[in-house]
């Protein structure tokens, strides 16, 4: 009696698998672009990087590198190298947020790494780093790979278990499920990491200041100072709230408080 009650969990397990294998495909799908246009503007941005000899010729490349980012399109060259553009204008707050952008598309890039702790040094403002989400310590193999390739892996294994289990129910092999529950175990600790890498490549929250401005205790110039000290380039926090003009963040191991949008970069 024990067989067919196996068989039918197996079928409704490959019901579900196929579902949410379609589920990831479509939170994982990205905006359709104009390739050839943006791999042109690509090349003329490091044309114009390895032209450029002063801070303003340096900007000129990072604004045509932000033009291709547009539609939601997101890609690790691209943040790099605009990180690599404001790093050489001497913006190092933008710099710094780019090269973070960056690495969840080029988690194991020394180079990438590398530059990050050098624009971080150069940075006058930089405050306490932010004490990394618990997940990553839960999910220790979230550095190791890249957001795609966890995009990958996770309809791999959802494919995989999928198999399995339709193998299973149309041979009656009920010793499948075994080898169906591994994978799908594998597969969803993927896409948990996979979902969680999406919302920190997505994040809006993540910003930095460029320039140097007085934080206040409320919106408008007439409030009191929030901290003893202004902020200056490459001060990182976290968006709380926002208005039209100012935008309210928490500045780890400072504070919170307001500061006008022309001195935020996100």
């Amino acid at each position: 009696m024990s067989s067919p009650q196996i068989t039918s969990n197996q079928g409704s397990m490959a019901a579900f698998l196929l579902t949410a294998l379609m589920t990831l495909v479509l939170a994982t799908q990205v905006h359709a672009a104009d390739g050839g246009t943006r791999e042109r503007a690509f090349v003329r941005a490091l044309e114009q990087f390895d032209a450029a000899k002063s801070q303003e010729e340096y900007r000129e490349s990072a604004r045509t590198l932000e033009a291709i980012l547009t539609d939601g399109f997101r890609n690790g060259a691209v943040y790099y190298n605009l990180g690599n553009a404001y790093y050489r204008a001497g913006d190092y707050g933008k710099a710094i947020l780019n090269y973070r952008k960056a690495k969840p598309y080029r988690p194991r890039d020394p180079y990438l790494a590398a530059n990050l702790q050098q624009a971080l040094a150069a940075a006058p403002g930089r405050l306490t780093e932010s004490p990394r989400p618990w997940w990553i310590h839960v999910l220790f193999w979230t550095d190791w790979l890249s957001f795609p390739a966890k995009v990958r892996l996770s309809m791999i294994g959802f494919s995989l278990a999928a198999v399995v289990a339709t193998t299973g129910f149309w041979f009656h092999l009920p010793r499948l499920q075994w080898l169906t529950i591994a994978l799908l175990v594998a597969a969803t600790a993927t896409s948990v990491d996979t979902v969680l890498c999406r919302a920190d490549v997505t994040d809006s929250r993540r910003a930095v200041i460029t320039g140097e401005t007085i934080a206040r205790k409320g919106i408008g110039n007439s409030y009191e100072p929030a901290f003893d000290q202004p902020l200056r380039d490459g001060a990182e926090f976290t968006v709380l709230s926002e208005t039209t003009d100012w935008t309210f963040g928490h500045f780890e191991s400072v504070g919170d408080g307001w500061v006008r949008n022309e001195f935020v970069a996100r």
